[in-house]
This record gives C-alpha cells, structure tokens and sequence, in this order.
C-alpha cells in the first residue's frame, strides 16, 4: 500500500516538473506551457547537461543575452559537425578551441583566429589545402599589423597588399610604390611566353631589360588609340632602329622638330659647313711698320657655343727692283676681335717676290666673331697682293663646334 503511494507522489511530480501535456505530446522543462516537444523556461544560462557538472565547465548547449551556446568543457575540447553516428561519425566543420585554429572545413580549410598577429600560425586568414587534401597549400590572411597577403612555396609570403598605403608588393614584404618587386635580377614580368623565350621585363646588372620572345621579333613604342597600336619608334631584331615605321637610309640620323615628331634626315658634317675660303683679288702696298689691311682678307661668323677655329694663311708678296735697297721684313699679323693674335715674320729679297704660308690655331666662345688680316714692313717697301692674272691671297678657315 505503501509502495502504490509512493509510486504516485514520483508520478505526481515528474508530471508537475515536465508539464507533459498528454494533448499535445509537447514536454515542459521549467514550463508549464510547452509549445513544442521540448521546451526549456526563459531563464537564461545553462540549458542541456551533455557531460559534467553544470556548475563547472562541461559539455553542453546554454543561451545568454541573444546569444545561443554550444560548448565543451575545455580549450582541448573541440565542436564537430557532420553526420552518422557517435561511433561512426563523419564530421564536416569542427570549430577548434585552443591554439590559433578557429575552423576546419572538412580538412580542406583552416580559419586562423587571429590571436597572435605576429605569427603566421596565427594570424587571421584562411589555410587552403591541396586538391588531394593531401597538406596544406598555401594561406591567404594576415601577415602583419600592416599587410594581407598569401604565403606558400619556397618564397613565403610571395604576394602582399600594404592595407595601410595600399600598395601591392610581389615578393616585397615593404611595397615602396603601387607595384613593387624584390631587389633580386632576374625576369619580372612576363607578358607572354614564348616558345623559345618570352616577352617581358627584367633586370640585370645596372640594366632595364625589355624583350620580345624569339629573334625575329620587334620592340615597339608607341601609343594606343582605341585598340589599335600605333608605332612611333622601334628596335628591331637586327639592331636597326625605326623611326614612324621608316628604317631611314644608309648614313641619315634622326633630326628631332622640336615639337613635331622626329625624322630621318641626311647627316650634316659641322666641319665641312664650317669650312669657309676667304679670297683677296687686290693687293696694298705697305711701306712701313705700321699695320695695313690686306683687302678682301676679313671674315665675320657666329657660333652658338664654344667653338676652335683653324686659320691656314696663302699670301702673296713682291718686291721691285732695287740697287741699293736691301732686304725686307714682313710681318703678318691675324686680328680676332680687334686683337692681334698671332705673328708671322718673312725675310723678302729686294727685286723678288714669295708666297707666304701659315697656320693659326684659336679657340672662341659663344657669340659673333671677325677675323682679319692685317701686315706691315721693316724695310723696302712690298706690295701685298696679286700681280695681274698671277696669284690671289687665300685664307682658309675651319671652325669646328663643340
């Protein structure tokens, strides 16, 4: 009798603490009014005991402030997903606890929860494993407190992007431009690989290289209009250079137009343009050591910078016949500016007559210039000239530019 009344009160109370609603099916925890199957009281903190004491850290399920909790009962105690059995379990996403895991999908990724920013282990970002799933790949996340990037291979960190000067740096951890590539020599960009070679950039020792992928190909400048390329200079593989498309002819040189594009023209030699005759057809007498033009032997030029002047001298000179009169000193004196810069000294028999020679070497600067010739005689009088239809005085003068 005792033990019917017993067995009641326990029924009696698993009813009251269940409110198991036989109308519904529906079960109570802490509620007198399931709405479902199950239902737990609006109390927040623990919910489901799975493993271990509720009060201490364990395994189960708890809600707080909008927040629902799933947890294990400590840092080495992870969460899987998947499907099966407890004892024949296919997981496909574990949330790790400890370490700088925070996900592993089905062992083809790994999130890195960021807890050490320093560490690659545990910076934040993505690890990606190979097809086969075989090993990790490569991670993709972040490398520092400045950059992202993705690390893998025998390069490391082989692409980052600076998030604080957003700057791209291609094995360059510390991107000085928006594009920057290590300090190693070496191919830099291949822009289509060939199948003897490629076209491309790269660096050797204290050279830029530019090139085309076989030795038939050009290196074109240029610009684009529209999609269509258009030529202003290229080297082509010979050597050559082209100019508008033109190889020019043998001997010409581009000639830059200011403004206007360049283009081939016949080379101009400075020495021969500068190569002037100055021709005296009269003659002057000179009677004394004063110094007298000698007609038709003055030449003005301009130069735009500094320039050498070589000045070869063909001056005729005679004297009449004479019987007392002895020998005569001639001086020929070559003017720059209006300063005498050179002197010539001849020694003339009386009743002979002689071509005097001479070369003169000056340097000017910028600026116009004249020259001029100029004698004068110690002695007998001469004449400095021509006899008719006999000889005529020459100067002869090159000017080579700087």
């Amino acid at each position: 009798m005792h033990i019917n009344f017993l067995m009641k009160k326990i029924l009696l109370s698993l009813l009251f603490f269940t409110s198991y609603s036989i109308k519904g099916q529906n079960v109570g925890i802490g509620t007198t009014t399931p709405t479902g199957p199950l239902t737990f009281n609006s109390i927040l903190g623990n919910k489901i005991v799975l493993w271990g004491d509720g009060n201490t850290p364990h395994y189960g399920v708890g809600i707080q402030g909008a927040l629902l909790q799933m947890y294990s009962d400590a840092p080495a105690a992870n969460i899987g997903f998947g499907w099966g059995r407890s004892g024949l379990f296919n997981e496909r996403m574990r949330i790790i606890n400890g370490g700088g895991d925070g996900l592993i999908l089905n062992g083809r990724m790994h999130l890195r929860n960021g807890t050490n920013p320093l560490d690659l282990n545990y910076g934040a970002g993505i690890w990606m494993y190979s097809s086969d799933n075989s090993a990790a790949l490569g991670f993709v996340g972040v490398q520092n407190n400045q950059n992202l990037g993705f690390y893998g291979g025998p390069a490391g960190w082989g692409f980052t992007y600076d998030a604080i000067n957003s700057r791209v740096g291609i094995g360059n951890l510390n991107p000085n431009a928006p594009l920057a590539f290590p300090a190693l020599l070496g191919k830099k960009i291949t822009l289509y690989p060939g199948a003897t070679g490629d076209v491309g950039f790269g660096v050797a020792g204290n050279r830029l290289q530019i090139y085309s992928d076989n030795p038939n190909a050009d290196v074109a400048i240029g610009y684009d209009a529209a999609g269509t390329f258009n030529e202003r200079f290229a080297v082509k593989p010979t050597g050559a250079l082209a100019l508008n498309g033109s190889l020019g002819s043998p001997g010409q040189v581009i000639q830059s137009n200011g403004s206007s594009a360049a283009t081939w023209t016949s080379a101009t030699n400075d020495l021969f343009n500068r190569t002037v005759q100055v021709r005296g057809t009269n003659s002057v007498a000179v009677t004394s050591y004063i110094l007298t033009d000698v007609p038709g032997m003055t030449y003005s030029f301009n130069v735009p910078g500094n320039a050498r002047v070589l000045v070869n001298l063909n001056v005729f000179a005679f004297a009449g016949s004479c019987v007392l009169c002895g020998q005569s000193q001639i001086d020929l004196r070559l003017n720059l500016d209006g300063s005498d810069v050179s002197l010539h000294r001849y020694i003339l028999t009386n009743g002979e007559d002689m071509t005097m020679t001479g070369n003169v070497f000056l340097q000017v600067g910028a600026g116009n210039h004249t020259l001029k010739l100029r004698a004068a005689i110690s002695g007998p009088g001469v004449y400095i000239g021509t006899t008719p239809s006999v000889f005529n005085n020459d100067m002869i003068i090159q000017i080579i530019q700087q």
